[in-house]
């Protein structure tokens, strides 16, 4: 049962998932992060949400990433994540998104490269998963205020699902929410830049 409890919360917490969320709440809560703009909601699911999640479907038909079963599935994630992020931020200032989006894509920018140098030059594996709830956290309460900071208490639910999963150990997983809090919040420190 424990196993299975841990299943589902890793599964609810994806990072695909996570976005969808942050900006469904962001959305809904505070539309002029959006210009009040359903287009800008829509561009930023579509790089944040639906490109990274389909890693799910690829991993079935692309036999490279297959045959590496779980760990395939995981670099597939990743680089489906990353490529999200990448086109995602082109496409916000090609095209001259407001502020807030911007930010958005630009958080989760900071925290893909961290992470990746993290875990492809340093060679340390830093939780992606815990990155990629803390991050969008910290967004959520820069643009709706510290009165959100419980949704913080998350994080130990969602170690808890890793760790009894076997997928991170502690230190792996207080990296990866380090990464995804630290980069963001360098993003929003220079916000005045963008």
């Amino acid at each position: 049962m424990k196993v299975k409890v841990a299943k589902l919360i890793s599964i609810i917490t994806v990072v695909p998932f996570i976005a969808l969320f942050i900006l469904t709440l962001l959305y809904v809560s505070y539309k002029s992060i959006f210009a009040n703009n359903y287009l800008w909601y829509l561009i930023s699911v579509i790089f944040l949400t639906v490109i990274p999640f389909s890693a799910y479907i690829l991993k079935n038909i692309l036999p490279n990433y297959k045959n590496q079963g779980r760990k395939g599935e995981r670099k597939l994630a990743f680089v489906m994540g990353v490529i999200g992020q990448i086109t995602g931020t082109i496409t916000a200032f090609v095209f001259d998104a407001p502020k807030g989006v911007k930010i958005i894509f630009l958080a989760y920018l900071m925290s893909g490269i961290v992470l990746s140098f993290t875990n492809g030059v340093i060679k340390f594996k830093a939780s992606g998963h815990a990155c990629g709830v803390s991050g969008p956290l910290t967004i959520l309460i820069y643009f709706l205020g510290f009165r959100l900071l419980y949704t913080f208490l998350i994080l130990p639910i969602v170690f808890w699902a890793r760790l009894v999963l076997e997928r991170h150990t502690v230190k792996e997983l207080i990296s990866g929410t380090l990464i995804g809090m630290l980069s963001t919040i360098i993003v929003l420190v220079f916000n005045n830049i963008i």
